[in-house]
């Protein structure tokens, strides 16, 4: 999982160092605030992918006597920051800029060069979106090839890792952005009005604004320790009620360690005349069984006790 995190990370950081240049030297030419718009989001892009890659790399450190659970929250923390710099480097300069050209309007130059960069730009990004499905693809497991990749993430995304989640809405942004941009400068180019420039301007930092923002908040829920997925407790749940020896679930909790990594804490019901040899038994067969299932459990805690007659885990699931 972690090769086609930094696959996808190394084929962005590619992509969007090109970009940039080549959006810079246009938006200088140009004057066209839209594609200095679109160099800020991709130099925010560039810097962002050094982040998630310090984050992937970090979080494989092995677990020793200080971080017992592993490193695995880090790559929320460094895609945290990545989100914050796409929030206010991409949003909110994007949408600055836009503002200025609209107040103090100057014409646009170098048309021809601007939709070229623009057309070039639209191949890398094609080049780091791909490969931000296909990481995608591979992590949650789809069988799928082809277009169909592309239709068949977007249910599953919030199962890939943080960082190539990112990466593929980043990349989702940027094609946008350049669409825009390319549209606005045509529409100024022919009618006369910058107006148009700006708008487009602020539109990109607009989006940027929310992408960062909601890929801030979800990391920072993970880094903050949130649970795992009702529905995955649910089923873990209904598979230990299954169990011999087992006769309900007294209490259940988790919470996430890493990029598709949960703790599992939970305390199931025996027979209450079993003696404490046969609870660890217990104990040890379901953790095992537990992991061994569901992959997505890296830690697990099982405490066992008597049965107290109530049926508990018809009413937490």
């Amino acid at each position: 999982m972690a090769h086609n995190s930094e696959s996808a990370i190394k084929a962005a950081l590619v992509a969007n160092g090109l970009i940039a240049a080549m959006k810079l030297v246009a938006a200088i030419m140009s004057g066209s605030a839209s594609m200095m718009a679109e160099f800020k989001h991709s130099l925010g892009d560039w810097a962002n992918g050094f982040f998630l890659l310090i984050g992937l790399r970090q979080a494989e450190r092995p677990i020793d006597d200080r971080y017992q659970f592993g490193h695995g929250k880090r790559v929320f923390f460094w895609s945290f920051i990545a989100a914050c710099s796409m929030l206010f480097i991409g949003g909110a300069l994007s949408i600055y800029g836009g503002i200025l050209k609209i107040v103090h309007p100057g014409a646009i130059e170098h048309v021809e060069i601007n939709l070229i960069v623009i057309m070039l730009s639209v191949l890398f990004e094609c080049y780091s979106f791909s490969m931000a499905v296909r990481a995608i693809v591979q992590e949650v497991g789809l069988d799928v090839h082809g277009p169909k990749m592309v239709v068949s993430v977007i249910p599953v995304l919030a199962r890939a890792t943080p960082s190539t989640r990112f990466i593929f809405l980043e990349d989702t942004a940027a094609l946008f952005g350049l669409i825009l941009a390319g549209a606005a400068i045509l529409v100024v180019h022919y009618t006369g009005n910058v107006v148009f420039d700006g708008a487009a301007s602020i539109i990109i930092g607009i989006l940027l604004f929310f992408i960062g923002f909601g890929t801030a908040r979800e990391n920072a829920s993970a880094i903050m320790g949130e649970s795992a997925d009702p529905a995955l407790i649910r089923e873990i749940g209904d598979f230990v009620m299954t169990i011999s020896g087992i006769l309900d679930i007294h209490n259940v909790r988790s919470m996430c360690v890493g990029p598709n990594s949960f703790l599992l804490e939970m305390v199931v019901e025996a027979d209450e005349r079993i003696n404490l040899v046969d609870c660890d038994d217990i104990g040890s067969c379901v953790k095992n069984m537990v992991k061994e299932r569901f992959k997505e459990i890296s830690f697990a805690h099982i405490s066992v006790i008597g049965d107290d007659k109530e049926e508990q885990w018809s009413k937490l699931r």
